[in-house]
């Protein structure tokens, strides 16, 4: 977790002339509410303290190394008394925002590495919010640099902050809007952990894994659409993939996903309802035959010119694409005629 700055006490001691076990002693006698930075060139963590007490701690060592959190963490940390090249800074914060960041302490990782690039904040906040997640969303810039921690109860974000490049952290619920408006135009990513023990909403895989007696009526009647687009995309994927390499088509139709996720809400990565991958389609959603048809051919459209930006200097490239998607259009107009859907796809390519 980015863990926040309070109010600066002390700033960037050396080890060298501190000594860390008298510095925890001379705060505990003060009664101090706040945590205690620690770091050497391999090793650091942070200490949390509560009326001059050690509550809690989290640690890590080199990259490779597991993270401490709980007793282990407070013991490794202490155990670097006496040790020369680190630093120590000191930090003052509330006892209400003191509890909400050790109360997520114990965390697992439920998204890595999400981009606004492909994935919508709105979006994502409301997938947490229907799976009822307690934990934090951790907020980095594109260059990895820190922009805060959302941190939501039951799904409903509770509490933030935001983490300037110099000072103390930002905190405040009311700002909470502002924090999102900026993240979605600056563009950001962002990591979402889960408190480690709270039991979450069932999830997509269980309901993609239901017997199909469960599933949703309307995902009954779109099947065969699904079917014919999963073989369309495929094909495409298949071309694309070969003309240039693994990965090029499903980069540029989840960029195409992100565009049309407003007007389909299906699209939307965190709506948990459809996923493409490894050339299957899974939908869990309720739209009908024909706007599932529907906004599959807009992403697939609008996936075009994020291709030809992969091979600009090949000319035939867009060419053999356009040849492809017809083809593969072609091949399944009598069953969509048959289903409803339509087959007029004069304005595919304009």
């Amino acid at each position: 977790m980015i863990f926040p700055r309070g109010e600066v006490v002390h700033n960037n001691l050396s080890t060298a002339y501190t000594d860390l076990s008298a510095l925890v002693s001379t705060l505990k006698s003060e009664g101090f509410i706040g945590t205690i930075e620690i770091e050497f060139p391999q090793h650091k963590g942070t200490l949390f303290l509560g009326s001059g007490e050690i509550i809690d701690a989290e640690a890590r060592g080199s990259t490779e190394a597991r993270k401490l959190v709980g007793k282990e963490a407070v013991q490794a940390l202490l155990g670097l008394t006496g040790q020369k090249d680190g630093r120590v800074s000191i930090y003052r914060l509330s006892p209400e925002r003191l509890s909400i960041v050790t109360k997520n302490l114990q965390n697992e990782i439920v998204f890595k590495g999400l981009s606004t690039d492909f994935t919508r904040f709105e979006g994502l906040l409301h997938k947490l919010r229907e799976d009822k997640l307690s934990g934090f969303i951790e907020v980095s810039t594109k260059d990895n640099q820190p922009m805060g921690v959302l941190f939501l109860e039951e799904g409903d974000p509770v509490e933030m902050y935001s983490q300037p490049e110099s000072g103390p952290s930002v905190f405040g619920r009311k700002s909470i809007p502002i924090f999102v408006e900026t993240v979605t135009k600056q563009g950001a990513v962002f990591d979402v952990y889960r408190v480690r023990g709270s039991v979450p909403k069932k999830g997509n895989e269980e309901a993609l894994a239901a017997s199909p007696q469960s599933s949703p009526p309307k995902v009954e009647e779109t099947r065969e659409v699904i079917s014919i687009f999963q073989d369309i995309l495929s094909r495409v994927e298949g071309w694309v993939d070969s003309a240039t390499q693994r990965g090029t088509f499903l980069k540029a139709f989840n960029r195409a996903r992100m565009e049309k996720s407003g007007e389909f809400f299906f699209l939307d990565p965190f709506a948990g309802e459809f996923s493409y991958q490894d050339g299957t389609i899974r939908f869990s959603g309720e739209t009908s035959g024909k706007e599932f048809a529907k906004g599959i051919l807009e992403c697939l459209r609008s996936s075009l010119p994020h291709l030809e930006k992969e091979v600009p200097k090949n000319r035939m490239f867009p060419l053999k694409l356009r040849a492809e998607i017809e083809s593969s259009l072609e091949y399944h107009k009598g069953a969509m005629e048959i289903l409803g859907i339509d087959t007029d796809f004069s304005s595919f390519f304009q």
